[in-house]
């Protein structure tokens, strides 16, 4: 059986992620720091099949333990994607050291460590994947998102040499460039548009704002054997906006 390190668990793309993972016969190790009640719940529909494990992934001097006791529990693990992450909108000026190393931290440095530490020998299967997510944010003006983006994009220029190195352990690792998915995360900050500006935001897609199974999809997809022709690739789902009339 597969087993899948899912972070951000109870988020909106994790949860989504690691039930379409679920139902598709593969094991899910998920990592949260809060476990729902909600996911609890899933767990109890796929007894033995999804394993909680609550940590603060921030804490970045302990995720090579936490990945070594996860693998000495479940087994080498066949594929990872991070979920995990937070946005906070906030225009430059503003912009405080720590909050932009609070989105750097959990949105870059977890998963460049996570996905070292599975490139171990013996801490990952024989043809693993790795699936991280980046976003639009990354590649156009979206005032109030720079460190964010930022982020983002030192998630992207992290693909290729990963890519290059990870594929002689055969492990693939690709990343998916999202537009607003209808998330808690994004509406942490959507809700705070006016009602002009989240009328233009929804008509700038115009096959509509994400919905978590949209992502979850792609990323099932990039982890799975059907993929297994793709590496260092970064697939975008963006409901049209990058070919929209204007």
């Amino acid at each position: 059986m597969e087993k899948v390190l899912v972070t951000g668990v109870c988020g909106g793309i994790g949860k989504c992620t690691a039930e379409k993972l679920l139902a598709g016969g593969s094991a899910v190790i998920g990592a949260d720091i809060e476990i729902s009640e909600s996911i609890r719940e899933t767990a109890e529909k796929y007894p033995g099949k999804l394993f909680l494990y609550q940590t603060d992934l921030t804490d970045t001097d302990g995720l090579a333990e936490f990945v070594k006791r996860i693998v000495s529990v479940h087994g080498p693990v066949s594929g990872f994607v991070h979920c995990a992450g937070f946005d906070k909108m906030m225009p430059l000026h503003l912009s405080k050291a720590r909050d932009i190393e609070a989105l750097w931290k959990i949105h870059a440095l977890v998963p460049m460590l996570i996905t070292a530490a599975l490139s171990k020998k013996n801490n990952h299967t024989e043809n693993a994947a790795v699936v991280l997510i980046t976003s639009q944010s990354a590649h156009e003006g979206a005032m109030g998102h720079s460190a964010y983006a930022a982020a983002k994009g030192a998630v992207e220029g992290f693909l290729a040499p990963a890519a290059a190195e990870l594929m002689e352990k055969n492990i693939r690792i690709n990343e998916v460039c999202l537009a607003p998915v209808k998330t808690p995360m994004s509406e942490s900050w959507t809700n705070k548009l006016t009602d002009e500006g989240r009328k233009r935001l929804a008509e700038s897609y115009p096959l509509g704002l994400g919905e978590p199974e949209d992502a979850a999809e792609l990323i099932c997809f990039l982890l799975s054997s059907e993929s297994r022709w793709i590496n260092g690739q970064i697939i975008t789902a963006d409901g049209g906006h990058s070919v929209r009339k204007v």
